[in-house]
């Protein structure tokens, strides 16, 4: 499964070497095989998670349905090969993106690994892969220095939805369960990893997210006042 990423990147590399226009290939490899993999996200959870009949905070440990566990398989395989294109490329911040990978692929290598709060992390990922597609497209614009208004606002929308709203308030929701398993279970309940490890990735994922919000909003605002 590994190889597949690494290969789709290929595919995409050697084929863009037929087009004699000058930009960064390298990045624009990486911008599709993250859009393939965000879009893949969604196609294949939606329905998986449709047909699983747990409460998202459920501390389940039950065995992990095989259409989810290719997903949560493809999703690590694809946070680490990206975080070694990341390190290969010129792109902006790649340091930050690349600690976001490995923390979510450790997240999601840990949950696969002992069959245990998968529920929860596959809904984490489909949420925060809704975005994807978009912020790929943004990139691309990026990338060719074309800016369209439209593109950003309904990007800055996506993500304000995504990651300022609906993050934080799985935060807040992870926080009380903690809290009320830790009134029936006491202090043992700080030796579950898995809960703990998903409360503080999602903590690390949604606070840059953020800081993200923000600056992007000062962008669209000037973009707007210039014109």
């Amino acid at each position: 499964m590994f190889l597949y990423w690494p290969v789709v990147f290929l595919i995409s590399r050697v084929t863009q070497e037929l087009i004699p226009i000058n930009y960064d290939k390298h990045r624009m490899s990486n911008i599709i095989t993250r859009f393939i993999h965000g879009l893949g996200c969604s196609y294949y959870l939606l329905p998986a998670l449709k047909n699983q009949e747990i409460l998202m905070l459920d501390v389940n440990s039950i065995n992990i349905p095989s259409d989810i566990q290719f997903v949560l398989t493809r999703s690590a395989n694809f946070f680490i090969w990206d975080t070694i294109s990341l390190l290969l490329s010129s792109e902006e911040n790649k340091l930050m993106f690349s600690l976001h990978h490995l923390i979510c692929s450790l997240c999601i290598s840990y949950s696969l690994y002992f069959e245990i709060n998968w529920y929860f992390v596959s809904v984490a990922l489909f949420i925060g892969e809704l975005t994807n597609p978009i912020t790929q497209i943004s990139d691309l614009c990026l990338l060719f220095n074309y800016y369209n208004i439209r593109i950003e606002k309904f990007y800055f929308a996506s993500m304000l939805l995504i990651r300022g709203i609906i993050s934080p308030c799985l935060i807040i929701m992870t926080n009380y369960n903690l809290l009320f398993l830790y009134g029936i279970y006491g202090s043992e309940i700080l030796y579950n990893r898995s809960l703990l490890l998903n409360y503080f990735t999602l903590i690390s994922i949604t606070a840059p997210s953020i800081d993200w919000l923000n600056n992007k909003y000062g962008e669209i605002i000037d973009e707007i006042k210039n014109n």
